[in-house]
């Protein structure tokens, strides 16, 4: 999640081997409805102020920076509306993690994950695309 006003929500996955070899439907990362405080309930906050579940267990070793990942993932605004989802598109986004090709709070998260981990990620504005204003409130294209 990016929450600024308005806040966004990501759901991610890294690496081509989620679900341990299948691929995965982004089923368990689709929202309907806004965000409520009940949905962060069990969130661990790291030192930068990101904010994380785990979803389902990784397998495997984390991730090192500079190395080539994949992952898939879902955003949505706190009102419930999704701005982008790689799901939609079929194909997770490669990327080398950790030297700055994505939000700082997707770095963060993603250097921390196994191998077909799924989290949910409440991403402050300053890991995410920075004032709560920019753009118009809605976070750019990947």
């Amino acid at each position: 999640l990016f929450p600024a006003p308005p806040p966004a929500g990501v759901a991610a996955a890294p690496a081509a081997h989620a679900e341990k070899g299948r691929a995965s439907d982004g089923k368990w990362a689709r929202r309907y409805e806004a965000f409520t405080d009940d949905d962060f309930k069990g969130f661990e906050t790291t030192s930068t102020g990101l904010q994380y579940k785990i979803v389902e267990e990784g397998y495997g070793v984390k991730p090192t920076t500079g190395q080539k990942i994949k992952a898939h993932y879902a955003g949505y605004l706190e009102n419930g509306a999704k701005f982008d989802a790689s799901y939609d598109r079929g194909s997770p986004l490669a990327f080398e993690v950790g030297v700055g090709r994505v939000i700082k709070g997707w770095d963060e998260a993603l250097l921390d994950m196994k191998v077909g981990e799924k989290r949910m990620l409440k991403i402050p504005s300053n890991l995410g695309y920075g004032s709560p204003r920019a753009g118009g409130g809605r976070p750019p294209p990947p």
